[in-house]
């Protein structure tokens, strides 16, 4: 179960430890915290307040592949690695079963009407109806974290709508990744440009992902749209 900072609590571990003929009890607690960024391969950090006192610790730190970490750590810890969840579980899928479509207006209506002062969002809209409008699921494991509808249109596009991920896992790089799925299931339909409405303060969101402004659509919008070639 991920609390609300991300983390994944793994397990514990006890071992005993002698050292300089003293007997040493070690209690240690893991955790799961998933990464979606690009990090560094290596990087380094000050204790500042050493357990010991002294002046502050400098530590080094390196990425290992997973078995090799199995090898290397010490004391049990490679044990905690059987525990990890699986990695690349993301799942983008159409909204089928009663349990996904359930999830699917959960997160749209708190997210993108709810969180907005918004209590005016009807699940069954002639658009979601539409059989060239696919209604779609973002999942991690099994667990729905996001949704998104994407319109087919005419010409080899498609608009991007309703893009929104649980308000309890927001933050952490889930957005960008539904929008890499996104385009790998658009481009597996034909569709080479993507279209999209942002809401003003979304525009930063979709410029990381290669969107730039683009006028597709004429009316009275109150949104900033915005498209992308993919290939």
């Amino acid at each position: 179960m991920l609390d609300r900072t991300g983390f994944r609590l793994l397990g514990d571990s006890h071992r005993t430890l002698e050292r300089d003929g003293v007997h040493h009890d070690l209690h240690r607690t893991y955790f799961h915290l998933p990464l979606e960024e690009d990090l560094p391969e290596t990087w380094t950090h000050f204790e500042t307040m050493p357990s010991g006192g002294g002046a502050s610790i400098l530590f080094r730190f390196f990425w290992i592949d997973i078995a090799l970490a199995r090898a290397r750590l010490d004391l049990g810890s490679g044990e905690m690695l059987d525990r990890l969840p699986q990695i690349g579980r993301y799942d983008l899928v159409l909204v089928e079963s009663a349990d996904d479509q359930s999830a699917y207006h959960r997160i749209r209506r708190t997210v993108l009407f709810e969180a907005r002062g918004r209590f005016d969002y009807t699940p069954d809209g002639p658009e979601e109806i539409k059989e060239q409008n696919l209604s779609l699921i973002f999942k991690l494991g099994s667990e729905p974290i996001g949704t998104v509808r994407l319109d087919q249109r005419p010409g080899g596009r498609a608009i991007v709508r309703l893009v929104a991920i649980a308000t309890d896992v927001q933050r952490r790089g889930h957005g960008a990744v539904l929008l890499q799925h996104i385009e790998r299931l658009a481009l597996s339909l034909g569709i080479r440009e993507l279209l999209v409405h942002s809401a003003p303060d979304a525009v930063g969101f979709y410029r990381k992902s290669g969107f730039e402004r683009f006028d597709f659509e004429g009316g009275d919008f109150n949104s900033v749209q915005l498209h992308k070639i993919i290939d």
